[in-house]
C-alpha cells in the first residue's frame, strides 16, 4: 500500500509539474503587456525631454519618468535632451523596460562657449529706412540718422537698408567681438522707373517715344522719370497711342486694346450681257428720188385741171 501511495503521488507531481510548464509557454506566448517607465536622468536641472519627437517632460531633481510598455521583442525609440547653452543629446532605444523594472537612460549635456557679440552703429542719410540683418528686420532709422544695434553677433553679417524711392544698401559688414563696429551710409536716390506693357491682342510691337522696345506682354526697366509716349502697332490693327508718367521707383503698368483695321468690300460687278440696239432702217437716195418725182408728178396734175 505504501509503495502505490508514493507511485500515485509521484503521477500526481508529475502532472502539477508538466501543467505547470504547459502555463507558462502559454503565458510566454501571449506575452502580456504591461506599463513600465524609462527614468531618464540628466546633469542639466530642468532640461527639455522629448521622446520620439514629443515634449514628454523636464528634468526635476535629477531625472523624469517616462510611461512605456514592457516587451521582451526589440523597440527602437528615439530620446533627445535639450537645455539652452548646452548641446543636445540624442540617443536610439532598443530595449524596453521590464515588468516591475525601470530602464534608467543618462544623457550629459555639455555646455556651450559663451557666444561672442558686438555692437553695429549706423549713421544713415536720409534717415527713414528700414535695416534688416541677415534677412531680419531690426527697425526702422530714426530721423537722427542714427541705428544702433547691440548684441549682434560677432563676424560677418549681412545688413541691408530699403527705403522707398531710394536703391537698397547691401552690405557685408564684419562685426567685431565686444567692439562698436561704426558704419555711415548715403543712400541713391532712384531716378528711373519701369512700365509693364500689355495688349490684346498680345504680340504688337511695343515703342517708347518712336523707339522700338519689345513685344507685348513686355517689362521696361530703367527709364528715366517722366512722360513718354507709348505706341503699340500690329499688323491689321489700328496704332494705339497714349501718354503715360514714369515714376521713380516704381513699375507703372500700361494696357492697350488695339481695333482691327475694318477693310471696305468692293461693290459687285455686273456681269449681265447688255442688249445691242437694232438700229432703224434708213431710206436710200434712190427712194428719196421716186417720192420727189411723184410729188412733181401729182403737182402738175393738180394745175391742168
Amino acid at each position: 500500500m505504501i509503495k502505490k501511495s508514493l507511485l500515485f503521488s509521484g503521477y500526481v507531481f508529475c502532472l502539477i509539474g508538466i501543467l505547470l510548464l504547459i502555463s507558462g509557454f502559454v503565458a510566454f506566448g501571449d506575452e502580456q503587456v504591461e506599463t513600465a517607465f524609462y527614468e531618464v536622468r540628466s546633469n542639466v536641472e530642468n532640461a527639455s525631454v522629448y521622446f520620439n519627437g514629443e515634449f514628454v517632460g523636464n528634468i526635476e531633481k535629477g531625472s523624469v519618468l517616462v510611461p512605456a510598455a514592457t516587451s521582451s521583442r526589440p523597440v527602437h525609440h528615439q530620446l533627445m535632451i535639450q537645455a539652452p547653452g548646452y548641446t543636445t543629446y540624442n540617443e536610439t532605444i532598443v530595449q524596453a523596460p521590464k515588468p516591475g523594472k525601470n530602464n534608467v537612460l543618462r544623457g550629459i549635456l555639455t555646455l556651450l562657449p559663451p557666444q561672442r557679440t558686438g555692437t553695429l552703429s549706423l549713421a544713415v542719410t536720409p534717415p527713414g529706412g528700414e535695416v534688416f540683418v541677415d534677412g531680419v528686420s531690426s527697425g526702422v532709422i530714426s530721423q537722427s540718422g542714427i541705428h544702433v544695434l547691440r548684441d549682434i553677433s560677432a563676424g560677418y553679417r549681412t545688413v541691408q537698408i530699403r527705403f522707398a524711392g531710394y536703391q537698397d544698401w547691401v552690405e557685408r559688414v564684419y562685426v567685431e567681438s565686444n567692439l562698436d563696429t561704426k558704419i555711415r551710409v548715403t543712400l541713391t536716390p532712384v531716378t528711373t522707373g519701369s512700365v509693364q506693357v500689355s495688349s490684346v491682342p498680345a504680340g504688337a510691337n511695343v515703342l517708347i517715344n518712336g523707339s522700338p522696345v519689345g513685344i507685348t506682354p513686355v517689362t521696361i526697366p530703367e527709364l528715366p522719370a517722366g512722360q513718354v509716349e507709348m505706341r503699340l502697332t500690329l499688323p491689321g490693327y489700328q496704332d494705339w497711342t497714349a501718354v503715360t508718367s514714369i515714376i521713380p521707383g516704381q513699375t507703372v503698368p500700361v494696357f492697350g486694346t488695339l481695333v482691327p483695321v475694318v477693310v471696305q468690300t468692293p461693290e459687285p460687278v455686273n456681269t449681265t450681257p447688255v442688249e445691242t440696239p437694232i438700229p432703224e432702217p434708213t431710206q436710200s437716195p434712190i427712194s428719196l428720188l421716186t417720192a420727189a418725182g411723184a410729188l412733181v408728178l401729182t403737182s402738175l396734175w393738180l394745175k391742168k385741171r
